[in-house]
């Protein structure tokens, strides 16, 4: 009987010491670590570098469109017109304090309060700074070269008939529904 009781109480003060030892990320402590990051930063290089990236799907999209290879003068033109709507909007999206809340949340439910002040420590010094910096640029290489690869992807004939037949049969049966309906 001791020996149960010990094991509980054993058990018992580890799950106290987890809990308090992860204790959820103070809002404070986020805000902190998301200034040190350069956050705010951060997501306008990123736009920037984004906007060739915007530029070649308004393009791609065009193309797909007119099914032409090459843009024309005019078409070029609303390719262009595209890509400078799609990045407005991207950086209109970045800019809404409600972006930053929500990212604040992600941060704050992801990671406990010693992880978020263990990240500001290390954000402190010059190596962090440059990991930080040199990851988001990473990050960025990563997404453009993911969508340029997408692209090649999809110029690829037998992929495009795979996506449209997968896609038609999807739709097909709310194409039945609605024909159905009077």
């Amino acid at each position: 009987m001791k020996k149960v009781q010990h094991t509980l109480a054993i058990l018992s003060l580890s799950i106290l010491s987890f809990t308090a030892f992860a204790k959820p990320a103070t809002e404070a402590s986020v805000e902190k670590a998301l200034k040190l990051s350069d956050i705010s930063g951060t997501l306008a290089q990123s736009q920037q570098e984004m906007r060739p990236v915007y530029q070649q799907q308004a393009e791609d999209t065009i193309k797909q469109i007119f099914k032409t290879s090459n843009l024309n003068a005019e078409q070029q033109k609303a390719a262009n017109q595209i890509a400078d709507i799609t990045a407005s909007f991207s950086n209109k999206l970045i800019s809404d304090p409600k972006f930053m809340q929500m990212l604040k949340d992600v941060y704050q439910k992801t990671f406990t309060e010693e992880e978020v002040l263990a990240n500001i420590q290390f954000l402190e010094t010059p190596i962090g700074q440059s990991i930080n910096k040199k990851s988001s640029k990473m990050m960025s290489e990563v997404m453009r070269n993911s969508i340029d690869m997408s692209a090649q992807m999809m110029q690829d004939p037998a992929t495009q008939r795979e996506i449209n037949r997968q896609i038609e049969k999807t739709l097909a049966p709310l194409f039945e529904q609605a024909q159905k309906k009077p």
